[in-house]
């Protein structure tokens, strides 16, 4: 019976664990505040992704989610999808192409 609790607890201790929100900092070409509400919008919708946040200054993403429904990889590419690089991904063109003048490269906000 002991080993039986035993290997209850650790199986859940260990499901637990790869449950847990893993959280990944991607550089990207944010330009301006509307950059940041775009991808922080569009991310919200994301499945797998509990929160997104935007440093303008410091052209980063903070993302939140859980490991065992996206990955990394996935969360990425969400990004690209929105029209801006991720990382060593490129955005993806037509997405890019959307964007407002001022979200493209050079372009800047007031």
């Amino acid at each position: 019976m002991k080993y039986l609790i035993a290997s209850i607890l650790f199986i859940l201790t260990f499901s637990m664990a790869s449950a847990q929100k893993q959280e990944l900092v991607v550089k990207s070409t944010i330009v301006c505040q509307m950059c940041k509400e775009t991808i922080e919008d569009g991310l919200a919708y994301t499945d797998g992704i509990k929160s997104a946040r935007v440093d303008v200054d410091a052209n980063e993403i903070t993302i939140k989610y859980k490991a065992n429904q996206i990955s990394e990889t996935e969360v990425k590419k969400a990004i690209t999808d929105l029209g801006y690089a991720a990382g060593d991904m490129p955005a993806n063109k037509e997405a890019y192409d959307k964007l407002d003048g001022c979200c493209k490269s050079g372009g800047g906000c007031d």
